[in-house]
């Protein structure tokens, strides 16, 4: 079983290396810390590499303090483990020659585009956050968990659930979570600094991005979009465009919300989905990938001719469901 071959190289291996995609999220940083913390407690030597800027929300995680840069990796490592990555390509340039140096690779991920780069892959599309199934990995295995490494793997659920809410979120994930629980892991707080930690230059951008809103389709489709100009102006911090997709899709009768932040050399697109349409469809229009409810891409720095795509590529998907039904 893919399992115990994880478990086998973990034993055999003394110094390990951890890491995850760029553009860090609640699932991807609670898997690699909540990993790291059960590694160290092995007595293994781990290096946790973070080469991207974590958001404010997600400074309460605990070892956050313990990452560094890949360019700190001097030695070649026994072991590499990526987590929630569909794709090497998503990693930083740092990681990816770390990884493409290392003896043995691990790849534990969720998302349904998931290559199977590494040596060993274990990826379950079932599974709502990488998080729920690094647990059940860890819980299989008979690990010995402890209150840090509990707080990583409850945030990383709950993100990735949009707190439990998500259609995604299935019997196994609450018997997870019930099981974190009962180490005492304080779900008020993890509750507060994952959503209602918004700074007030996030929210000037987010009140600036809403004069951006379009409707489309009878208001089945809304894109917002935002700038560098307009992330300098709200006194806002380049991730704090983090969350205005979702703000969006939360409007009455938007089924497909789009968001496109527009940077130096490319478009970040972000696609988000309520009940039926696909996003996964629209953003591999885009060479990118993601969930059926939450997808995105890298787009070509063209902002009138790629919005103009987007919307007939969102078109596309919604007419389609709306036939298929």
């Amino acid at each position: 079983m893919i399992i115990n071959q994880i478990n086998q190289e973990i034993k055999n291996s003394k110094n390990i290396c951890i890491a995850s995609h760029l553009n860090p999220d609640g699932d991807n940083l609670g898997s690699i810390l909540g990993l790291y913390k059960l590694l160290v407690n092995q007595s293994k030597n781990v290096s946790l590499i973070i080469d991207d800027e974590v958001p404010d929300n997600l400074k309460f995680l605990p070892n956050l303090d313990k990452s560094i840069k890949s360019s700190e990796i001097k030695a070649n490592p026994d072991l590499f483990i990526v987590l929630d990555c569909a794709d090497i390509g998503r990693v930083s340039k740092g990681v990816r020659e770390i990884f493409e140096r290392t003896k043995s690779t691990i790849n534990i991920d969720h998302h349904i585009t998931n290559t199977k780069f590494a040596d060993i892959n274990l990826v379950d599309t079932k599974s709502p956050a990488t998080g729920e199934l690094l647990f059940t990995l860890l819980d299989n295995l008979d690990y010995e968990l402890d209150k840090e490494i509990a707080t990583c793997l409850y945030a990383a659920i709950s993100s990735d659930t949009g707190s439990f809410k998500y259609d995604s979120t299935r019997k196994e994930t609450f018997m997870a979570a019930a099981k974190l629980l009962e180490y005492g892991i304080n779900v008020n707080d993890i509750a507060v600094n994952l959503y209602q930690k918004r700074s007030i230059g996030k929210t000037k951008l987010l009140m600036d991005a809403m004069y951006t809103l379009e409707f489309y389709e009878n208001n089945k489709i809304a894109l917002v979009y935002v700038d560098d100009e307009m992330i300098k102006n709200a006194n806002a911090k380049k991730m704090d465009s983090e969350g205005i997709v979702e703000f969006i899709r939360d409007i009455d009768d938007v089924e497909i919300a789009l968001f496109m932040k527009i940077k130096q050399k490319s478009i970040k697109l972000s696609i988000r989905t309520k009940s039926y349409a696909n996003a996964i469809n629209i953003a591999e229009k885009f060479d990118g990938g993601g969930h059926i409810r939450a997808a995105g891409a890298s787009m070509k720095l063209d902002f009138e001719n790629q919005k103009k795509l987007l919307i007939k590529y969102a078109m596309d998907e919604l007419n389609e469901r709306n036939n298929s039904n």
